[in-house]
């Protein structure tokens, strides 16, 4: 890898986007990468915002950049990867799980909003934007727990930035042995799902 590669996690908690970028930066170093990690968190609670920062590459600094310099953003959720959509490259790519948690406010203030509504949106201001069917998927896979690992496996099989093997190692790693069984699972139909999708 000649230079540092940016990537945004966008997701709500609750969803694994710290887990995600544990996942990632751990597989990251097991092939010899610098890896730096940053996380911003909104309200500290269930569905609160949570963006993850991560930069992999052969020297890297710092562990955050600019709005403008994410290679990928991986979103967990829909309203959250829109808000974070200024952070993307010019010719960067967002995958995003079509996973719609509105918040509180968000159900007074726009009850009808619906989640083809906000994919529409996504799609118009960033036409390189890959939905994943994550949620189906992660049940498929044995739990919906395991979505932030179906948006892993979809992001692996585009960017080919990490390998499988040191992927699936750092999930073993990160996680329990139960969670890290349905986890491989997950990654492998995400990594699948995306191929196709090409």
């Amino acid at each position: 890898m000649k230079r540092v590669v940016n990537i945004l996690i966008a997701s709500v908690g609750g969803q694994g986007g710290l887990t995600l970028s544990r996942i990632i930066a751990r597989a990251a170093i097991l092939e010899g990468y610098s890896v730096k990690t940053a996380e911003t968190l909104g309200m500290a609670q269930r569905y609160g915002s949570v963006m993850g920062l991560i930069r992999v590459g052969s020297s890297v600094k710092s562990p955050l950049f600019d709005p403008g310099e994410a290679d990928y953003i991986l979103g967990l959720e829909l309203t959250e990867t829109l808000r974070r959509l200024h952070y993307v490259s010019s010719s960067g790519l967002v995958i995003v799980a079509d996973e719609y948690k509105p918040s509180y406010t968000q159900s007074v203030t726009h009850p009808s909003l619906k989640t083809e509504d906000i994919i529409l949106e996504i799609k118009s201001l960033w036409p390189r934007t890959i939905i994943v069917p994550a949620r189906k998927l992660a049940e498929k896979a044995g739990s919906v727990r395991a979505l932030n690992v179906v948006i892993l496996g979809a992001f692996n099989a585009i960017s080919n930035l990490l390998s499988t093997g040191s992927i699936k190692t750092a999930i073993r790693e990160v996680l329990t042995e139960q969670a890290a069984l349905t986890s491989i699972k997950a990654y492998e139909l995400g990594y699948s799902y995306s191929q196709q999708a090409l």
